[in-house]
């Protein structure tokens, strides 16, 4: 059974990557909990710390997950995440940081600390596996590991806004065009 805690995150989630985070009270939470706001200020005192919390979820899952992909080949974590990225654009999600790097210079300085990590976890992950797989063979791609690195983080992001914005799914376009690059 899912806690109410794992409620309010669950749901604060997916009004950040619907809405935005500016767009969206607790009672936008509380009313299809079926919970008075009080009980959101139970675990999250402050709207911030809801935010910084979905972030962290965000942060401590991928984490959870690219441990897993540890024992695939590079090829294969890329495309686990590139996956993740695919299941958002299913959902009609942007990804955390899409949906609140827009608003960073107005978020509180919690989730900006949250998101700098976010953004810099990602990158570094996506660096280290291409790395990996220009030594040993296994990825065939211009430039530096960094630069593809860069690249697709930011294509798969953006990716996700372009298919928000043009109602029409550009990040399968995207995939597969990152995955033929490798």
């Amino acid at each position: 059974m899912t806690s109410t805690k794992q409620q309010i995150l669950a749901l604060a989630e997916q009004l950040i990557r619907t809405k935005g985070y500016h767009a969206f009270s607790y009672k936008d939470i509380s009313t299809p909990l079926g919970i008075k706001n009080a009980a959101i200020h139970y675990h999250f005192p402050s709207k911030a710390d809801l935010g910084a919390a979905v972030i962290e979820h965000n942060r401590t899952e991928f984490q959870k997950a690219s441990q897993h992909w540890g024992a695939l080949s590079p090829r294969q974590q890329v495309e686990h995440f590139i996956d993740i990225y695919t299941r958002s654009q299913n959902r009609g999600w942007v990804c955390v940081m899409g949906a609140l790097g827009p608003a960073y210079p107005s978020l509180p300085p919690t989730m900006q600390d949250q998101l700098r990590l976010m953004g810099q976890e990602l990158l570094d992950w996506a660096e280290a596996v291409l790395s990996k797989g220009k030594t040993t063979g296994t990825l065939d791609f211009e430039g530096t590991p960094q630069q593809q690195a860069h690249i697709l983080v930011n294509a798969l992001l953006s990716s996700l806004i372009t298919s928000r914005v043009l109602q029409r799914d550009y990040t399968s376009s995207v995939a597969e065009g990152l995955l033929q690059q490798l």
